[in-house]
């Protein structure tokens, strides 16, 4: 029998691959415009394309992550003893997502794209845990073979 939540986690784990993909694009894309403004030449374009190639390495990193928790949650889904190590790479997910809610409490971000961005996190751990708990459950009782039967009741 599959374990409970791995159609959970493997959905959710394939988006993050997809998602982390696309980020990964537009982090390589931040870098290299982030350096094309810096070589424009004066002291605002170096100080913008500095930040801008900084904040495109981050976004690489994060989604590099991404990607890998990805990757091992699709390759984990239908292993109930690997659950534990998809439910702590889903509790990072978990903190990294709040840190980045709280952080857009501070600026003038969008806490609704913050809450979005729990979602999958949450989700991923969720079918992580309840994967811990296939694991953890005892297995079910089996029927009696033919060969007890074979000989009559024991008396």
């Amino acid at each position: 029998m599959a374990p409970k939540g791995k159609t959970m986690l493997k959905v959710v784990s394939i988006l993050y691959i997809i998602f982390s993909g696309i980020s990964i694009l537009f982090g390589l894309l931040a870098l290299v415009g982030g350096g094309m403004i810096a070589a424009g030449g004066d002291m605002m374009g170096a100080g913008v394309g500095a930040v801008a190639a900084i904040m495109g390495v981050v976004v690489i990193l994060s989604s590099v992550f991404s990607l890998i928790v990805g990757i091992i949650g699709v390759k984990n889904c239908a292993k109930p003893e690997k659950a534990q190590v998809c439910f702590v790479l889903g509790i990072i997910l978990i903190v990294l997502a709040a840190l980045s809610l709280i952080s857009s409490f501070g600026s003038d971000g969008n806490v609704f794209s913050g809450l979005i961005g729990l979602v999958l996190p949450v989700l991923y751990t969720l079918g992580a845990y309840w994967n811990k708990q296939s694991a953890a459950a005892p297995a079910a009782p089996q029927a009696p073979s033919d060969d007890a039967n074979r000989n009559g009741p024991e008396l």
